[in-house]
C-alpha cells in the first residue's frame, strides 16, 4: 500500500496544479473500479493504471490524458463507461475508446504489424491516446514474465515490431528504449546476459559516462554548448552484432564504436570546429572513421561532424562524438533530414522530402500542449500522419494499405489479382456501392466477384487510380486478346 500511496502522490505533484482535484477524484474512481482485482504478477490491479498515469504526467500532457490513464483499463466495462462520460466528460470517455481501439488494432494477426503500426497512427487525429497506450505497456513489459507463454509470444512481438516503432515514429526514445530492455531480457535471455556480461568487462556503465562527459565538458567551458551523452541499448547492441555474431558466448562488442555517444550542440559552424580542436588537445581521433557532414552534406540535408575518439588517460575504449548546431540538430530530428524519413526511405541516399513534415508537427504541437496544460484541462494533439495513405478493412479484419484516390476495385486488385480481375461490384461499410468508389480509412470493403470472369474490360483502367492496378488491368486484357 506504500507504493501505491507514492505513486498516487507523484502523479498528483505531476499533474497541472489547477486540476489537482478532479485528477484526485479519477485516483479514487479507479481504486474503486479495480477494488479486489489483482495482475498476473500477484499485484494489485491499480498499480497499472496509477503507473501508465505516472508516465503520462511526467510526459507533461494535459488533465483529461492524465485522467484517461487513470481510468483505460476499465474500456471493457459499459457501466463504467457510462459513469466515466458522465463524471469526467465526453473527452476522456472519447481517449478511453480510442485507446482501446488502438489495442484492438494489434490484435489484427491476419495485417502485417508495420501496416498495423501505420494505421494507427494514420487513423489517430489526435495522438494523445496513442501516448496513453505507449505508457500502458511500458508498464506491462516490467512484469512480462509472468504472462502464459501463448500470451507472452503475441506481447513480445507487439512490444517489438508495433509500440516501439509507435515510440519511434513519435520520438519517445527513451520510452522506445525502455520497452525494447525489458522485452529482449525475456525474449532472449542468454544473448542479454551476454551482452551485460561483455559490458560489464569493458566497463561500460554510468560512471563511465559521467567522466567522459566530465572531460568533453571542461575543455570548451568558454563556448555555449550542449552536451548530451547515452550508453547503448542492450537491445540495439544485439541487432547491430547479431549479422556478424553466429555463437552468443563471446559477442565482440568491441567492434561497435557507438557502444558510448555523444552529442555537442553549439550555436554556430565556426564554435563547431572549435569543439573539435579542443577534443582533439586531449583524445585520440581515429581518421579512418572520421567523416565531415557539416562541410559535405548527406544528400538528404543531413549535417552534423561524426567522429570517433578515445581518451587513452581514462580508458581505451573509443565512442563517437556527433558536433553540430542547433539548427542541425533541429532539422536532423524533425526536419527534411529526420531519423523517420531516413528509415522509411531504407536508404543512405536518400533525398529532402516533405512526406514525413508531420515529425515536425507533432514535435511542436506537444511542446505547445505541455506550455498551456496548467490553465486548459483537454488540449487535443491534432495531427496528420501518413496522410497520403488510406487503410481499409477486409471482412475478415485484415487491413489493406492504399493511396489516397484509391478506389474499391484498387482495393481488390489489392487483395489479390484474381479477386481484381473477377470483381464485379462491393458492400462498403455494409451498403452496395460501386467499384469506383473511392475509399477512405477505416472502411470495410466486400468484394462482390464473378466466378466465369477472367479479366476487366478497358473502361475500368477509368475507375482505378493505382497504377500497378492499370497494370493488372493491361496485363488480363493483353492475356485475354492473346487466347
Amino acid at each position: 500500500m506504500d507504493n501505491i500511496d507514492n505513486i498516487k502522490k507523484e502523479v498528483l505533484a505531476n499533474s497541472p496544479e489547477n486540476f489537482s482535484s478532479l485528477v484526485n477524484d479519477a485516483i479514487a474512481f479507479a481504486q474503486e473500479s479495480h477494488k479486489g482485482e489483482s495482475r498476473k504478477s500477484g499485484e494489485d490491479f491499480i498499480i497499472h493504471p496509477l503507473n501508465t498515469a505516472l508516465t503520462v504526467s511526467r510526459i507533461g500532457l494535459d488533465t483529461d490524458t492524465i485522467i484517461a490513464s487513470l481510468l483505460h483499463s476499465l474500456a471493457h466495462k459499459e457501466d463504467k463507461m457510462e459513469d466515466i462520460k458522465q463524471i469526467f466528460g465526453e473527452d476522456v470517455y472519447n481517449l478511453i475508446r480510442q485507446t482501446r481501439k488502438i489495442h484492438d488494432a494489434t490484435k489484427n494477426s491476419k495485417t502485417p504489424d508495420e501496416v498495423i503500426t501505420k494505421y494507427i497512427l494514420n487513423r489517430s487525429k489526435d495522438i494523445r491516446p496513442i501516448i496513453i497506450k505507449l505508457a500502458s505497456a511500458l508498464h506491462n513489459v516490467q512484469t512480462i514474465e509472468h504472462l502464459p507463454n501463448e500470451e507472452l509470444k503475441d506481447t513480445l512481438r507487439k512490444i517489438f515490431n508495433i509500440y516501439a516503432n509507435l515510440a519511434e515514429y513519435l520520438n519517445f526514445n527513451t520510452i522506445k528504449k525502455e520497452l525494447e530492455e525489458h522485452a529482449f531480457k525475456v525474449y532472449q535471455p542468454l544473448e542479454y546476459e551476454s551482452i551485460t556480461e561483455k559490458m560489464k568487462s569493458l566497463n561500460i556503465n554510468d560512471e563511465l559516462l559521467n567522466k567522459y562527459r566530465e572531460i568533453i565538458t571542461t575543455q570548451v567551458t568558454d563556448i555555449p554548448v550542449k552536451v548530451d551523452g547515452r550508453i547503448k541499448g542492450k537491445y540495439s547492441i544485439y541487432n547491430k552484432l547479431k549479422k556478424y555474431e553466429k555463437e552468443w558466448k563471446d559477442p565482440n562488442i568491441g567492434s561497435i564504436t557507438d557502444m558510448i555517444a555523444f552529442r555537442v550542440i553549439t550555436k554556430t559552424i565556426d564554435d563547431c570546429f572549435l569543439v573539435l580542436e579542443r577534443i582533439m588537445d586531449n583524445a585520440e581521433l581515429n581518421t579512418e572513421l572520421f567523416v565531415d557532414y557539416i562541410s559535405n552534406p548527406k544528400p538528404n540535408g543531413y549535417q552534423a561532424i561524426h567522429s570517433v575518439i578515445k581518451f587513452p588517460q581514462i580508458a581505451d575504449l573509443e565512442f563517437e562524438v556527433q558536433i553540430l548546431t542547433e539548427v542541425m540538430h533541429y532539422t536532423n530530428t524533425y526536419g527534411k533530414a529526420s531519423h523517420i524519413a531516413y528509415k522509411a526511405s531504407q536508404s543512405r541516399f536518400a533525398q529532402p522530402t516533405d512526406v514525413y513534415s508531420w515529425v515536425e508537427d507533432v514535435h511542436n504541437k506537444i511542446e505547445s500542449h505541455i506550455s498551456r496544460r496548467e490553465f486548459e484541462r483537454s488540449i487535443p494533439i491534432e495531427c496528420n500522419i501518413f496522410e497520403n495513405e488510406v487503410y481499409a478493412f477486409t471482412p475478415k479484419g485484415e487491413i489493406i494499405l492504399l493511396s489516397n484516390g484509391d478506389t474499391a476495385l484498387d482495393f481488390a486488385f489489392k487483395v489479390h489479382t484474381q479477386v481484381g480481375d473477377s470483381a464485379i461490384g462491393a458492400k462498403i461499410n455494409g451498403i452496395a456501392g460501386k467499384l469506383d468508389t473511392v475509399l477512405k480509412t477505416d472502411d470495410v470493403v466486400e468484394i462482390k466477384t464473378q466466378k466465369d470472369k477472367k479479366c476487366q474490360n478497358e473502361s475500368a483502367l477509368k475507375i482505378v487510380n493505382s497504377s500497378s492496378s492499370r497494370t493488372k488491368i493491361l496485363q488480363g486484357l493483353c492475356k485475354k486478346n492473346r487466347n
